[in-house]
């Protein structure tokens, strides 16, 4: 199809018209060229995945361990080293399918969260306008697009104003372009799929969907898959094979050791395999993975979505929030409050058609300033028949830097030019104003009079706009020349409440160490007064304007950063230079933004949060969105990063403060010569069966109380710090460690041993090793409920609720039965029942190390004070 076509020649091509596609066309074309999708770029298959399980870093240690066990036991049957290896073949089976199992559900919980926002466009089908699923477009469709919209196929634009173009995601280049209709003889007329509307409105008939359009021929250059790795998660993978490295490297030199020392060589494998099998975090990165997943998805309930993992921990380490006004900090629901004439009880007519023609919106869509406008000169007169009576036939859009907007209409005395915006702006435009007794120029002194009335309505928190025109014979040649002259007409002063609960979220904010920073278009005295409303500010003299800005060193706008405050008249370019001072800072910045102009800081920010009600640029520009606009759930956000980090902490000193209980029994075998207490199998059993559903329960717990009282952390700060290995290893662990090896040796010295090897089948050995691990597993409930506060006591926090931590000792206490009490289980992994009474004793472990914990934290709880 050549670039000259005819616009009839078009509709005859797609068999379309103005009035769009029936209904009929729509679902034939659909069964012709099915969905608006692009092509997918293969990612590995669900046996490639499953496999990967088997064949990961740890997996491969086990499988070696597996290997060995098995030669050992061909070279020596005596050795009892078969059952350990079947128990490491069985455990590494599980593993992979419980990996496999979290790897594909956290997927699948991405996909739903990304799929929560379809885009959606409007169209025209059958002279009906209606909006519908961007995937469901049709060759032959007519869009309708606008500012902010993603373009959602490759379109022939039929009727344009004043379009620009973003086209940087097919070529890289960020400077716009200009786009008009078909037959205006400008040199582009098409829309390609995947940019972006920056300013205007376009009509277009779709010509290529899919796979078909241009980005869908180069979808898998321009495509990338989200592996969905945070810097958490590669911190975690680093953690673990350090662990393993060092497990791995104490194992060999020991095994050299026992091999130059003459020890078996069977006995000094076992003791270096048991040390490698206690020190590797085996389903420690998948259970992360998963807890994160867990996390968005339980953010996405709270109406805010993320768009991958690592949002999450920047989330919890976000120190300021830059926040616009409108719709966040307040409720954009704007009313005209006041206006000029207002005390004679009606506007005039000058200012009533000033208000509903320099407006694009009507009742239903646009703006909700000018949607307030519309429904204030609704009051008065009949908007329809007004604009009908004096068309539009042009028009200037509002611009940021301007701080105006202008349309020009047809009237029967010739032409007429309304223009709008900021009272600073507008009234150095106009040359006169106008009185009840007629026009009179603006004088100094009318004009001081005109911005002390400004004044005072900025003060009370009103949005003050202000309105002009001019006649003319003949539409001016450019905006310069349409904007010059004017004559003023009046103020109106627009009313947006805040949000009823910003109060309280801004001071959450402060109590928690994040500064909020309010950035806005608005008048200074607007601002000062929302700010100061909304607790962000105490006074004015807290509020900078951007002209006041441009003239500040670089050092003393940091300066202005260090603390809340107010920033009034910025534009876009003035936000994005905010946000990348405070990262240069060190700060972690989450960002906010609705518009076009938005999308820079939103990309630059740590944490880019976009409106729902906002753009599509917005929104694809963004690390999240916030679907219901409120500024409370940024802040509920970040508690939840919070708290899951938080989780991250407690469950990896959960797993871990295993790990010295099941090292002990192997140091007492290979140096002192006493028997075995904890075999490898039973290790393997607590590391990947009975630990794990607990563990990821505790990455479930809910926020606590005082987790919005400290301060952030920062994004350096290591999770494995020197008070989680003293707390896993040097206290919980310990306990463990001395109540499971001293029940181990109390059974045995109370059935009669006196000091001898005892064969691996021996019921004695088998009893007093069973015994060893159950009160391991009871150890590690305390040790769970312990995890759930480093500091708070379980009387603080309560001890049920978290409810997901009792059903995971629910499952955990069932696979301890189930290997205790079945008996082909306990023929694999080497356990036998032990003697009732026993139990009670096994149930006192638990007493014993929440004892010691609660003990600790009230030690801690009395010196902090």
């Amino acid at each position: 199809m050549k670039a000259a076509i005819t616009l009839l020649e078009l509709f005859s091509a797609f068999e379309t018209s103005e009035n769009g596609l029936n209904e009929d066309q729509v679902r034939r074309r659909h069964l012709q060229y099915g969905l608006n999708t692009l092509p997918k770029i293969p990612t590995k298959s669900l046996y490639s995945k499953l496999a990967a399980q088997f064949t990961h870093f740890f997996a491969l240690l086990l499988w070696a361990a597996a290997v060995i066990s098995f030669t050992i036991a061909w070279i020596d049957p005596a050795s009892h080293m078969l059952p350990i290896g079947w128990a490491i073949v069985i455990v590494i089976v599980l593993n992979g399918a419980f990996g496999f199992y979290q790897e594909f559900r956290t997927e699948k919980s991405l996909d739903a969260l990304r799929n929560m926002l379809p885009l959606k466009v409007r169209v025209c089908r059958q002279a009906v306008e209606q909006t519908v699923l961007a995937e469901e477009l049709v060759p032959g469709d007519i869009v309708l697009l606008s500012e902010g919209d993603k373009v959602p196929a490759d379109i022939y634009v039929i009727g344009a104003f004043d379009v620009w173009v973003n086209e940087s995601t097919l070529t890289g280049e960020s400077e716009l372009v200009s786009v008009d209709a078909l037959g205006s003889g400008h040199i582009k007329s098409l829309l390609y799929s995947g940019t972006y509307v920056v300013k205007g409105d376009v009509r277009g008939v779709v010509y290529a969907t899919g796979k078909e359009s241009r980005y869908g021929t180069i979808a898998v250059l321009t495509q990338s898959v989200e592996s969905g790795e945070s810097h958490l998660q590669r911190e975690i993978a680093h953690i673990s094979k350090v662990i393993a490295l060092t497990s791995f490297v104490i194992a060999a030199g020991l095994i050299v050791i026992g091999g130059v020392g003459g020890v078996e060589l069977w006995k000094t494998f076992l003791f270096a395999l048991g040390v490698l099998v206690a020190l590797i975090p085996e389903g420690l990165l998948p259970t992360v993975t998963l807890a994160l997943a867990f996390g968005a998805q339980r953010m996405a309930s709270k109406g805010f979505l993320v768009n991958g993992l690592s949002v999450i921990e920047n989330l919890g380490a976000v120190t300021v929030i830059a926040t616009d006004k409108t719709g966040t900090i307040t409720q954009n629901k704007m009313e005209v409050a006041a206006w000029d004439e207002e005390e004679i009880g009606k506007p005039s007519l000058s200012l009533l058609d000033a208000a509903l023609l320099c407006n694009r919106a009507d009742a239903q869509n646009g703006d909700p300033v000018e949607q307030a406008l519309v429904h204030f000169a609704g009051n008065y007169t009949d908007v329809a028949r007004r604009r009908s009576e004096v068309p539009l036939i042009g028009d200037y859009p509002f611009d940021y830097h301007l701080k105006r907007m202008s349309t020009i209409h047809s009237t029967s005395q010739g032409i007429s030019i309304y223009c709008k915006g900021a009272p600073e702006v507008i009234l150095t435009l106009c040359d006169e104003l106008i009185t009840p007794e007629g026009k009179k120029a603006i004088t100094e002194g009318e004009y001081q009079k005109l911005m002390d009335q400004h004044d005072t309505l900025a003060a009370s928190g009103y949005r003050v706009i202000a309105f002009a025109s001019r006649e003319c014979a003949v539409v001016p040649s450019s905006r310069q020349e349409a904007e010059k002259g004017l004559v003023f007409i009046g103020f109106i002063a627009m009313a947006d409440p805040l949000k009823g609960d910003i109060e309280a979220a801004v001071g959450l904010c402060h109590k928690a160490g994040i500064r909020v920073l309010m950035l806005t278009g608005d008048h200074p005295l607007t601002a000062a007064a929302i700010g100061i409303k909304a607790g962000i500010i105490a006074s004015k003299e807290e509020v900078t304007t951007g002209e006041y800005l441009e003239k500040l060193p670089i050092a003393a706008i940091k300066r202005l950063l260090r603390r809340n405050h107010v920033f009034a008249r910025v534009s876009p370019e003035q936000k994005l230079t905010l946000v990348t001072l405070l990262k240069e800072m060190g700060e972690t910045v989450a960002v906010t933004g609705d518009g076009v102009n938005d999308a820079p800081a939103l990309k630059r920010a740590d944490v880019g949060i976009a409106m729902g009600s906002g753009t599509e640029v917005a929104k694809q520009s963004a690390d999240a969105v916030l679907m219901d606009d409120h500024f409370a759930t940024i802040v509920k956000g970040i508690e939840e990063g919070r708290a899951i980090y938080e989780n991250i902490r407690r469950f990896i000193t959960y797993m871990l403060s295993s790990n010295l209980p099941e090292a002990v029994p192997y140091v007492f075998f290979f140096w002192m010569g006493l028997p075995l207490a904890l075999p490898v199998p039973l290790v393997l059993a607590i590391d990947l069966g009975t630990d794990i559903v607990p563990g990821l329960a505790l990455g479930l717990e809910s926020p606590h109380e005082g987790l919005m009282s400290k301060k952030p952390r920062s994004k350096q700060e290591r999770i494995l710090n020197a008070s989680v290995y003293f707390r896993a290893f040097g206290f919980l662990g310990l306990i463990t460690a001395i109540a499971s090896m001293g029940l181990f040796w109390f059974y045995l010295k109370a059935h009669g041993w006196g000091g001898e090897m005892l064969e691996w089948s021996d019921p004695l050995f088998l009893q007093a090793t069973t015994l060893t691990f159950a009160a391991i597993v009871f150890a590690q409930i305390a040790n769970g409920l312990s995890c759930r506060s480093s500091r708070e006591s379980l009387f603080t926090i309560g001890w049920w609720n978290n409810r997901y931590y009792w059903g995971g000792v629910a499952v955990e206490l069932g696979v301890l039965l189930l290997l205790i009490f079945f008996a082909p289980m306990g023929a694999i992994f080497g356990t036998a029942p032990f003697d009732p009474i026993y139990w009670w004793a096994v149930g006192a472990v638990t007493v014993i190390v929440l004892l010691a914990e609660e003990a600790r934290k009230g030690v801690m709880s009395y010196y902090r004070k």
